[in-house]
């Protein structure tokens, strides 16, 4: 006599059997659908990375940026597998979630502030071609173009929370208007550093910034 199990799936069907939530400090929710299948469909059943969960789960309610980053099997007796499907994104159907700001001492920073650098955590749905050139989820990044080299300016906003103020306005010195033979110019807080990691639909993305001045001197003919 064979033994049945209630609630077993048919062939080419997953029954969801628990559903576990998890918010991570940066913003970032992750999904886990533990589904019982039938061992000999686990081929046909398992989906592939970033489908989407509103196309893929059976739970109620169903979320548009929410996709698949894991899977994992586990077998059990009788033909049977338990199937757990991690999601990861965000369950709202807009918005991103504000960003972690830290202000990390460091000696060698600082110009007219104190000596430190500014790092944001945030989660952003640009694309890594975009994050690299400075948009940043809605908050485009203005390029400073110098005599040196260009650089990014910090945005006034990330995910909707206002950033540190720069010490002091931004400027541009001349040896007619400063000290002779010296040309400079004064950025703010700028990029220092950028890193992202690919998380489902979005980027988990980490900037340093810190004070940007750069300086050049000139010849010029003495005095007369």
């Amino acid at each position: 006599m064979s033994e049945v199990i209630i609630g077993s799936p048919i062939s080419g069907q997953k029954v969801l059997r628990r559903q576990n939530y998890q918010k991570d400090l940066v913003g970032l929710e992750t999904i886990v659908e533990s589904y019982t299948i039938r061992t000999a469909d686990r081929v046909t059943l398992a989906p592939a990375r970033d489908t989407i969960h509103s196309s893929f789960s059976t739970a109620t309610p169903k979320y548009s940026r929410m996709a698949v980053e894991t899977i994992s099997f586990d077998e059990a007796d009788g033909g049977l597998t338990t199937m757990s499907v991690v999601y990861v994104g965000l369950t709202t159907s807009t918005g991103l979630p504000p960003p972690i700001i830290r202000l990390i001492p460091s000696a060698n920073e600082g110009v007219y502030g104190p000596p430190l650098v500014i790092e944001a955590e945030y989660v952003t749905d640009v694309s890594e071609t975009q994050f690299l050139a400075g948009q940043l989820a809605g908050n485009n990044g203005l390029e400073v173009v110098s005599f040196w080299r260009p650089t990014i300016k910090m945005p006034f906003f990330i995910n909707g929370t206002e950033m540190p103020r720069d010490p002091r306005p931004p400027f541009f010195q001349t040896p007619d208007n400063g000290p002779r033979g010296i040309i400079a110019q004064y950025n703010g807080y700028c990029v220092l550093s950028k890193s992202c990691e690919r998380r489902g639909l979005f980027l988990v993305a980490r900037d340093t910034f810190h004070e940007d001045q750069q300086i050049a001197t000139i010849n010029q003919p003495p005095l007369r």
